[in-house]
């Protein structure tokens, strides 16, 4: 017979069962990864011990406020918004609390806010990059954090091989016997300090240098990732005496830009020019565009996976996940 005068408590059930304390809250909320034994076997120490759970303490997943705290940049594009829907969709059992930062002075005060407030039960960032001084901050935190697109030793994170992509887009157009391939770059430096044009602009010179072809920095191209900008210099390389025979775009809106081009200069895409995008947006399957596909609906799964598993646990595992983008061929590159 259980003591009336003391209060149950999660604890005593889990000693009771002989059992995590994560395990007796998966039972009570319900959770499908809990065998059915174990389940009797905890749903007979509640029985006997007398237990009524509480709200707060019905469950590490329910200890605050059923909240969750996505932060983004504040620029929201095709990319982002499918990164979004799948958190939604993962956390259907959530509240979700937005903090969109426009400047790096604002991400740093919406860190401050959020572990200052600690009325979430976790925070997803999305994309941007934990500096030092934020990370100081984030360590003062009472609730898990989880990353996606991109990644800290400090925290659990879901992201993607970047060089690895561009890496695969020149092998394959390498091996279409192209030679003269021209890259359209995003910003290399800028406020956040985003690493992806960098390492994609590593990964296409990894593939000339694999195919041993000879990097040409006048192919090599910076653009602020727009569609106008990517118009203006397509035209500049394709005015060249050698001109490339394919262009590789660090984003699928770039590739429009030189598709763009291309027909405004009468030369034909893909028989004069190959064109390769990546992202994979729903527009380039419509546009024909061949392209390097990212699979953002995977990357959404696993990153609130290793959220909720950490609200559970209670525990920080640190787990890194790299997922490989893949090529998906379309209409606009062909052999030289």
């Amino acid at each position: 017979m259980p003591d009336l005068k003391k209060k149950i408590t999660i604890y005593d059930v889990a000693k009771r069962a002989n059992v995590t304390i994560a395990t007796v809250s998966r039972v009570i909320n319900g959770k499908e990864n809990v065998s059915g034994q174990t389940k009797e076997i905890v749903m007979q120490a509640i029985e006997d011990l007398n237990y009524y759970p509480s709200p707060i303490a019905s469950g590490l997943s329910k200890r605050k406020s059923q909240e969750i705290g996505v932060l983004v940049p504040f620029f929201f594009g095709e990319f982002f918004l499918k990164l979004l829907d799948g958190i939604a969709k993962e956390l259907h059992d959530f509240d979700l609390i937005l903090y969109d930062a426009a400047t790096p002075e604002q991400k740093k005060k919406l860190i401050a806010k959020v572990v200052g407030e600690n009325k979430i039960d976790g925070l997803v960032v999305v994309t941007l990059p934990i500096r030092t001084d934020e990370e100081i901050n984030l360590r003062k935190a009472r609730f898990p954090i989880a990353l996606i697109d991109t990644m800290h030793p400090s925290y659990s994170s879901v992201c993607f091989d970047n060089t690895y992509g561009a890496y695969k887009a020149v092998e394959y157009l390498t091996g279409l016997g192209h030679q003269r391939i021209a890259i359209i770059s995003g910003a290399i430096e800028d406020p956040f300090h985003f690493t992806v044009a960098s390492e994609r602009l590593k990964g296409y010179k990894m593939g000339l240098s694999m195919a041993n072809i000879p990097i040409n920095d006048k192919f090599i191209q910076i653009n602020d990732w727009s569609r106008l900008g990517a118009n203006v210099i397509t035209k500049k390389l394709l005015a060249m005496k050698d001109r490339p025979t394919a262009i590789f775009t660090v984003s699928d809106l770039q590739a429009v830009g030189v598709l763009e081009a291309a027909r405004e200069m009468d030369i034909k895409v893909p028989e004069e020019l190959s064109v390769l995008g990546y992202d994979n947006m729903d527009f380039s399957d419509f546009l024909g565009l061949s392209t390097m596909s990212q699979p953002l609906s995977i990357a959404s799964q696993l990153g609130i996976e290793l959220l909720k598993n950490e609200i559970d646990s209670g525990v920080n595992k640190k787990e890194k996940i790299i997922l490989q983008p893949a090529l998906i061929e379309r209409a606009t590159v062909a052999p030289v």
